[in-house]
This record gives structure tokens, C-alpha cells and sequence, in this order.
């Protein structure tokens, strides 16, 4: 049994957590296979691994300025953890050397096993597994290996070194290297990342149980194909979902994605309906796609949970309006009037002509008064019972240029910092989620709008908000905020 009941508590037995911490934080790290322009190797030598970096290859004697060994058996030092890259007719030679280096987990990057569908390859799968039942802990095969971001284990040169709280597990390579690099542009900061492939030891309920205890990982990203064990992916979804938000994307569940998910990592899928509620009775949150995976982790890692689902939207266009209260709508919220006592209080701050106090709240013109007046509306608003959350959609960059000319960069900083005040006001204070949509203006062709529109993203970033390029990727992850606080109840931790 890998845990024990501790104070009403599942918590990993020692030899469990030790297996763990070979993994992702091991006291040194091989490379076998390791060649010029090889991505393993490239990640882990701009990290505070390298120096505890060893690379193996008999056809090199000095690889990225370091010594190059024929075997893992010629390495002096121990060795925690080992990348396997070589083709796979030789890599049960190679797990056989591990082992007898009493190396303690090996990720396996090669492809070629079950996944290929093809007799040959499964029995050589059998074999791996069989090989390494009880003497070394395996990763994949054909997958991507770990990320880890206080040890500097990594399989992505591009990743960011800065430790974060997120948690990534994903059954294929390619959404888990994406996750890295979409994070940076994101402000997405990883705890760990884990791509496990076919999984012929170490599986999915291996890692929740881990990140489920692990401090460093707050929330936890999920996208799996399928599983061989349904009762233990059940019952860990529900351990770790206990501790900490889990929101998990199924791939393969139609017919046609079904079958490229078995050809992909040799997975069972499943139908769609048996995910449905797995995912229901362990207290996931379950979206709908890549986007809406890091939508909504994004908003869990920066945003206390909202208490119910009114939404206030902060506009300035009459249209936009119009649209924004059905996207919410149809997501699942609501956009209630407000108080009579607020909307007397909006009037005291907002201009008649041109504007409307309802919600949403369309006041354009509350942009050029003063940087006070958008941000005492804000205020209003926050206070206001019916409002659980607010979103504040920022597409007045045109107008402004054209009306400030040369003086827009220093009154849109004033802007800025007014309106960032008083966001954290509803977010600090009151304890309400502040949603910012920014159009990243992807399409322009200049150069100087795109400056702006990054500046005010970054501007909101740097005090913690999430920012979205698009209003249904926002309100769909304020949805799934909402939708995780009301199935987890009034105990959960705001904030």
C-alpha cells in the first residue's frame, strides 16, 4: 500500500516520497545518448544541474564542453537519475547497465513500444518492464521525462528556471513542452511537469499522489488520453483533488480521437460519459481544450475563489457589451443589476451623456476624466452583494493614442496605476476575482499599438492578474473557478 491514514489524511508512505525525490530532485543526472543538438542535454546545461551532469555516448570523448563516457558504467560518481535516448533495439542493454550501476529511475525518451501497435514493439515493451520490475523506477517510455523547477531538472531549453506553483501532468510530450513555453508568455510559473507517455511503471495516479502532497505544487494541470487502471486513477483524482484544484483535459473523446489517442501512447480511451464522471464524482474541473487548460490555471494560480456567480463587466463599448453578457451567460454566470445604492454611486462618478450604469458597466468616457474616476467605479462596483466577480475588458488603446497623441504614454501609466489600485482593492480587500482582457493586437501591424497593449498586460501581470487575450477565454475560466468553489463548498481557501 503506497500511503497511510495520518490525521483523517492519505499521506505517501517514506519509501514512496524517497522513490520521489530521486525523481525530481536527484543528486546527479546522466545523459545516455547524449549528442550535439540533443534537447536533454541543452536543458539541463543551462540549469543548476550541470554540474552534476554526466554524458554518455561511445561515439563522443567531449560533448558541450564535458567529458563524453562510453558507458554509465565508467561514470565513477552515483547517479540518481538517468535520460535514455538511444534507438530502441539497444535499450535494454542500456536499462540493464543502470541497473547495475544501481541507478534509482530512468526516464525512457525512446519510442517504438506498444504505442507502434506492432507485435514486435510490445513484446520489447514487455521486456523493459519486466526488466526493470523491482530494481529501478521507470518514466514512459516515449515521453518526455520531468521537469522540476528548484532542482533544474528539464527537458525544454526554453523553460523558465524561476520556481513556481503549478503542476503540470500530461501523457504527451508535446502539451507538456507546450505548457513551458506557452507559461512564459502566459506569467504561468511551474512547481514540476511530468510527461509520462505509455506509462509501463510510473503512471498518472503515481504523479497525482505525489503533486496531491507535494508544498511547492498548489494546483495541479492534468491532460491524459487514458488509462489502464480506471479504480486507481479514480481514487488518486480524488486524493489529490481533496488537497488542491485539479483541472484535467481529456484527449481522444470522440471515436476517431480515441484510436489516435491508442496509436499515440498505447491508451485505453474509454467514452466520453465514463470521464464525464470520473472527473465529476473526484472533484475535478474538466475543460475542453488545450486553451482552456491554461485559461483556467492561470486564473486558479493568481485569483481567490468567487462566492457565487454575478460578474460584473467593466466595458467601454455599448456592442461589447451586448456580447460579453451573453458569452457569460452562456458559460454558466450571470450578470445581475446592481444595487440601487451603487448605481447612485456611479452616477456621482460617471458622466450621463454617451455612458450606461447598468451592468455591464458601459463608460467610456470615464477613461479621459481623471485616472480617479475609472477607479472609484471600480471600487463602487466591488462592494456591490450581487457582484462575486469582475472583469475589466481594456480595448480603449485606439481612441486614446488619438486622443492624447504625444502624451499617452505618460496619462496611460497614470491610468494604469489608478485602475491597478483599485483591482486590488476588489481582489485584496474584498476578496472578489479581477479578470483583465487585453487584446494583444496580434493582427496590427504597428508596432507602437502592440507596445502599448503589451505594456498594460504587463502592468497587471506584475501585480499578480491574469490577463487574457480573448473575453470567452476569461469568463469561460471564471466559470471554472466558480464551478470548483461550488463543488468543493464554503471550506475552500480563497486566495
Amino acid at each position: 500500500m503506497a500511503h497511510q491514514l495520518f490525521n483523517g489524511r492519505f499521506v505517501m508512505k517514506r519509501e514512496r516520497l524517497e522513490e520521489f525525490e530521486h525523481i525530481f530532485n536527484p543528486r546527479s543526472v546522466a545523459v545516455i545518448g547524449a549528442s550535439q543538438g540533443d534537447s536533454f542535454t541543452e536543458s539541463l546545461i543551462g540549469t543548476r544541474m550541470k554540474e552534476n551532469l554526466f554524458l554518455v555516448n561511445p561515439k563522443y570523448k567531449e560533448l558541450f564542453g564535458k567529458r563524453c563516457y562510453a558507458s554509465i558504467l565508467d561514470i565513477e560518481e552515483g547517479i540518481d537519475y538517468v535520460v535514455i535516448a538511444v534507438p530502441a533495439p539497444v535499450v535494454l542493454d542500456v536499462l540493464r547497465e543502470c541497473i547495475e550501476k544501481r541507478v534509482k529511475a530512468a526516464h525512457l525518451f525512446t519510442s517504438g513500444f506498444s504505442e507502434t501497435g506492432i507485435e514486435e514493439g510490445v513484446k520489447l515493451e514487455d521486456e523493459v518492464k519486466e526488466t526493470a520490475r523491482g530494481k529501478i523506477r521507470l518514466i514512459g517510455p516515449n515521453c518526455m521525462g520531468v521537469y522540476c523547477s528548484k532542482s533544474g531538472l528539464s527537458f525544454n531549453p526554453e523553460a523558465s528556471t524561476e520556481e513556481g506553483s503549478v503542476g503540470v501532468i500530461s501523457q504527451s510530450g508535446t502539451f507538456a513542452d507546450l505548457f513551458l513555453d506557452i507559461g512564459k508568455i502566459r506569467n504561468i510559473k511551474f512547481s514540476k511537469a511530468i510527461s509520462y507517455g505509455n506509462a509501463i511503471d510510473l503512471d498518472c495516479p503515481d504523479f497525482l499522489e505525489c503533486l496531491a502532497e507535494d508544498p511547492e505544487t498548489k494546483v495541479i494541470a492534468l491532460y491524459i488520453e487514458g488509462t489502464r487502471n480506471g479504480e486507481r486513477l479514480k481514487s488518486a483524482l480524488w486524493k489529490a483533488a481533496r488537497e488542491k484544484p485539479v483541472v484535467a483535459l481529456k484527449g481522444g473523446v470522440t471515436e476517431h480521437g480515441g484510436r489516435a489517442a491508442s496509436s499515440h501512447t498505447g491508451s485505453l480511451a474509454g467514452s466520453p460519459e465514463t470521464w464525464r464522471s470520473l472527473f465529476k464524482q473526484a472533484g475535478a474541473v474538466q475543460v475542453e481544450s488545450f486553451d482552456e487548460l491554461v485559461d483556467t490555471i492561470l486564473a486558479f494560480t493568481c485569483s481567490p475563489l468567487p462566492f457565487g456567480n454575478g460578474v460584473s463587466i467593466i466595458t467601454n463599448s455599448g456592442g461589447f457589451s451586448v456580447m460579453e453578457t451573453d458569452i457569460c451567460v452562456k458559460a454558466g454566470l450571470e450578470v445581475p443589476q446592481f444595487r440601487e445604492e451603487t448605481m447612485r454611486e456611479l452616477r456621482e462618478v460617471v458622466p450621463a451623456a454617451g455612458t450606461s450604469i447598468r451592468n455591464p458597466l458601459d463608460a467610456w468616457p470615464i477613461y479621459y476624466i481623471g485616472p480617479e474616476t475609472l477607479s472609484n467605479a471600480i471600487k463602487v462596483i466591488a462592494l456591490d452583494e450581487n457582484i462575486h466577480s469582475l472583469v475589466l475588458h481594456i480595448d480603449e488603446l485606439r481612441y486614446m493614442k488619438h486622443t492624447w497623441g504625444g502624451a499617452l504614454e505618460d496619462r496611460l501609466k497614470e491610468l494604469l496605476t489608478s485602475m491597478v489600485n483599485a483591482c486590488q482593492y476588489a481582489r485584496d480587500e474584498i476578496k472578489k476575482p479581477v479578470m483583465i482582457c487585453v487584446s494583444l493586437e496580434a493582427y496590427s501591424e504597428d508596432e507602437e499599438d502592440r507596445r502599448y497593449h503589451i505594456m498594460v498586460k504587463k502592468v497587471f501581470e506584475s501585480k499578480g492578474f491574469p490577463v487574457y487575450p480573448s473575453l470567452d477565454g476569461a469568463i469561460k475560466a471564471l466559470f471554472n473557478l466558480y464551478r470548483y468553489h461550488r463543488m468543493t463548498g464554503p471550506l475552500t481557501n480563497q486566495g
